[in-house]
């Protein structure tokens, strides 16, 4: 009889262990020491700003002043971190070539770091959502209250203004969630950085306008001689009037000196 209630007792004691270790684990909430080592799904597949700019288009100048003012790691916080995602308008190398090299480099870091902020809106949009947007005017940026932007939205272009520049969404970078990378043809540059107009050049898609009836591909020569276009103006249908009325005039004088000369003829 003991021999039978010592076996029924390990019997039993087997099977609680065995179920034990099929119940579901429960995972304990994390701790807000522990926030910055339990990354988050979405951390942990999340895309690099370093690589999308440097992968994905013309875009040197500008990631290296985010490295130089630590901003690629803020960013990315902004847009992994929070629940509002991060749009970053980010300008091409010609746009920042065009700028006169002192403007830039006379600008703090602190500075510096304000005007790449300026580029960057605390929420991800969608192309299509900048037209409500545009009804939301002024809009702020992650550089601060100081620092606002006026977008307009006709026909799916967007434009993104600042006091000294009008600057258009030409592109696409990515825009994978919950980060929005668009491309602007040029700098962004505010009057609470800059309180005159800095000097900026024509960007490579402004070029001057060619003469008309010339082919504006073609390389122009120093050592020739200027072609001057045909003037088609009322200047032109002058010059072709009076050209006409010259014309005319040198054929009645050969017409005069041919009768006079009949006459003679007649005469003898």
């Amino acid at each position: 009889m003991k021999c039978a209630i010592a076996l029924l007792t390990i019997v039993m004691s087997v099977s609680v262990l065995h179920a034990g270790a099929h119940r579901p684990l429960v995972k304990l909430p994390l701790q807000s020491s522990d926030a910055d080592t339990w990354p988050s799904a979405s951390q942990a597949k999340r895309a690099n700003l370093t690589e999308i700019l440097t992968l994905d288009g013309p875009f040197r100048t500008f990631l290296t002043h985010l490295q130089q003012t630590n901003l690629v790691e803020v960013f990315q916080k902004q847009a992994y971190w929070t629940d509002q995602g991060i749009t970053i308008l980010v300008p091409v190398d010609r746009a920042f070539a065009a700028i006169k090299p002192s403007v830039l480099s006379g600008l703090s870091k602190h500075q510096l770091k304000n005007l790449m902020l300026y580029h960057s809106l605390a929420k991800r949009y969608e192309l299509a959502e900048f037209e409500g947007l545009s009804r939301s005017n002024p809009v702020t940026t992650l550089a601060g209250g100081l620092y606002t932007v006026n977008v307009t939205y006709d026909g799916g272009t967007i434009h993104v203004r600042s006091r000294w520049t009008d600057a258009k969404i030409i592109g696409s970078v990515s825009v994978a969630a919950p980060m929005a990378v668009y491309e602007l043809d040029r700098v962004l540059l505010p009057d609470s950085l800059f309180r005159a107009q800095p000097p900026v050049a024509a960007t490579a898609d402004e070029p001057t306008p060619a003469p008309s009836n010339e082919d504006a591909s073609a390389p122009v020569s120093e050592s020739a001689d200027p072609v001057v276009p045909r003037q088609y103006g009322s200047a032109g249908v002058a010059d072709a009037a009076s050209s006409a009325r010259g014309a005319g005039d040198r054929f009645a004088s050969y017409a005069a000196t041919a009768a006079l000369g009949a006459m003679a003829l007649v005469a003898l």
